[in-house]
């Protein structure tokens, strides 16, 4: 039933590959199969130490329920661990009716296993005594993971996954298809194969498929010929194909590069030293050409870009620190694994310092779940200094009122980084008669003031090169800002057309917040009383007593307070609530009431109490 492979390596023939190795404190089992296996497992040299799955899909994951209540650890993907834990929350969230993508994530276990740990892309983890690189291999499921190891004999080995099933060919492309009709896991599966390239294996162990011992680089290389080809009749991706194969960087000045190879614009500032500042740090291009058409974790993945260009380059082997634009999981995601591999501090502006380290609390868009250490909070209009370089940060809102505007000064330029603010519909190559495009996004708050404070400070500053989020570098000139000083009477002027938004009316600005609860997501064991920060706004142009209750479930008790505001003001208060019972997910609401009008439930949280599987 197990046929030997490799010296030390057996597979046992299940609905996928189900390979054991032998390792010094027992065996290790890659994939769970159906776990017919599990019948078989005396015949194994040792007793089972791990299982590790490389991905969800049932062929490959159904087994790992029987094997987890069997006692067995089991590792799964970072990206994929709630799928296996509560796959009955994964399927509710899922839409069955209306479906507009194709994500193969309804091929996923049925039955919830015990997970112990996760698998981290490019982490080394030991398991049954022996070590393990984790290899991150995007593909047939956004968040598939391979194992790499050194034999005895000295060869290295992958356990590939679904990356390769014989030389030029995958064991299936329809999971490749993310959304309605396009291809874009190609694209990742083609990166993984350039992966898996660099990585000179030996031998290549699949889940589907014979292995393939020597010869790996000539079948990886024919794997990504037969995909480009697949891409070819697809033009967007046969010209991202064509950007992963090009340089990692370009340069912008001397010591101001950008990064290709990110979805969102990742800038290098490169100091005298050969440290290296990144402005945001983001998708890389292969995965975010992947997201499908709704997002959740596991279908998101942060992955490393720009590192092989700047050793390149500058002989940089990290980045020291990464300055943050704005909080949005495009700008920020991949930090927490440049902090985890090579210790990166992170620089943010005090005014959204808060939401990359408690993602939990908020629930603004765009937002990276997995928390981000800060290592120094920036304050607003205060100069403070990298190296060789003076930075100066401003306020502003539109696209999103938790942003900063970054000025510096580098090889006699001024520079300037205005996030996701400023984008132009044809280019950025001429400005005279180019068409602004705007971006404000009304859930980030956008507020009837935000390209005012950017414009008097673009204005002031005048910067001779301005980079950001989705552009190349825009070269400025007096078109450009005359298009920075139109932008602020157009955004405040149609605004005005079309909603009452008047200094002596009543509103709640142009993105219509009456408040927020902090944190969003409130999670205990008991049913004791909580507290939290509600933020609420008074609508009014004169200063107004407001009244704000936390309203709950019957039988839920919440607190009421009183609070006084000048016009327009937004002010904040603790309020508590005692719970009556368990519950997942309850909705609770902010009731705001200001002079003697009410505004009815402007702003909700969810609790969770007493839920074993998270909130």
């Amino acid at each position: 039933m197990w046929r030997p492979v490799l010296p030390g390596i057996s597979v046992y023939r299940d609905s996928c590959n189900v390979y054991a190795i032998d390792c010094p404190d027992g065996t290790v089992i890659v994939n769970a199969g159906t776990g017919q296996w599990l019948d078989y497992l005396e015949l194994l040299r040792h007793p089972i130490a791990a299982l590790a799955c490389t991905h969800y899909f049932r062929d490959h994951a159904a087994g790992a329920h029987e094997a987890a209540a069997r006692g067995i650890a089991m590792f799964v993907p970072e990206y994929e661990e709630e799928v296996f834990a509560d796959p009955n929350q994964h399927f509710r969230q899922r839409e069955s009716t209306i479906v507009y993508d194709n994500l193969w994530d309804r091929f996923s276990p049925i039955l919830p296993a015990t997970v112990t740990g996760v698998l981290r892309d490019y982490e080394t983890i030991c398991l049954g005594g022996r070590e393990f690189e984790v290899v991150p291999l995007p593909g047939v499921t956004c968040g598939q993971v391979g194992l790499s190891c050194i034999l005895s004999d000295g060869r290295k080995v992958v356990f590939s996954a679904e990356a390769i099933h014989s030389p030029g060919r995958m064991a299936r492309i329809a999971p490749l298809q993310y959304n309605y009709n396009d291809l874009s896991g190609a694209l990742s599966a083609y990166d993984t194969a350039s992966r898996l390239e660099f990585m000179n294996a030996d031998a290549l162990l699949p889940s589907l498929g014979d292995p393939i011992v020597g010869e790996t680089t000539a079948a990886l290389k024919l794997l990504k010929e037969n995909l480009t080809a697949l891409m070819s009749v697809r033009p967007g991706l046969a010209a991202s194909t064509a950007a992963l194969e090009g340089d990692d960087l370009e340069q912008v000045t001397e010591h101001v590069w950008r990064d290709r190879k990110s979805m969102s614009n990742t800038w290098y500032l490169v100091a005298d030293s050969g440290k290296v500042m990144a402005l945001d740090y983001g998708y890389h291009l292969s995965t975010a050409a992947s997201f499908p058409g709704y997002p959740k974790k596991d279908r998101r993945r942060a992955l490393l870009h720009g590192l092989e260009g700047i050793k390149a380059q500058f002989g940089a082997t990290r980045i020291d620190v990464v300055l943050v634009s704005h909080f949005h999981d495009d700008h920020v995601c991949g930090i927490p694994v440049l902090q985890r591999l090579h210790g990166t501090e992170c620089w943010v502006p005090d005014n959204f310092a808060d939401l990359l380290e408690h993602p939990e609390a908020h629930t603004f868009p765009c937002n990276w779940p997995t928390p981000i250490q800060v290592t120094r909070r920036l304050e607003m209009d205060q100069p403070f200094e990298w190296e060789e370089f003076q930075f100066h940060l401003s306020p502003m809102s539109g696209h999103t009122r938790f942003s900063a505007l970054i000025g510096f000064e580098a090889d006699g330029k001024r520079f300037a980084h205005t996030g996701d603010q400023y984008f132009f519909e044809r280019g950025v190559d001429s400005f005279e008669n180019n068409a602004r495009s705007q971006n404000h996004v009304f859930r980030n708050g956008a507020l009837m003031n935000g390209y005012e404070l950017s414009g008097e400070w673009m204005l002031s500053w005048r910067p001779d090169i301005v980079i950001q989020g989705h552009q190349p570098a825009m070269f400025t000139d007096e078109h450009f800002f005359r298009h920075i000083a139109d932008w602020t009477r157009d955004y405040a002027d149609l605004a005005r057309r079309a909603m009452p938004l008047g200094n002596e009316g009543t509103h709640f600005d142009l993105d219509s917040w009456g408040g927020w609860i902090w944190p969003y997501r409130i999670l205990q064991d008991d049913l004791s009383p909580f507290t939290v920060r509600v933020t609420v706004r008074n609508p009014h142009p004169d200063a107004s007593q407001m009244r704000v209750r936390l309203i709950g479930p019957p039988g839920w008790q919440g607190e009421t307070k009183f609070l006084q505001a000048n016009g327009r003001q937004e002010v904040t208060c603790e309020l508590s609530m005692r719970p009556s019972g368990p519950c997942r997910r309850q909705p609770i609401a902010v009731e705001l009431t200001v002079g003697d009008r009410p505004f009815g439930q402007v702003a909700e949280a969810l609790v969770t109490i007493g839920s074993t599987t998270g909130w």
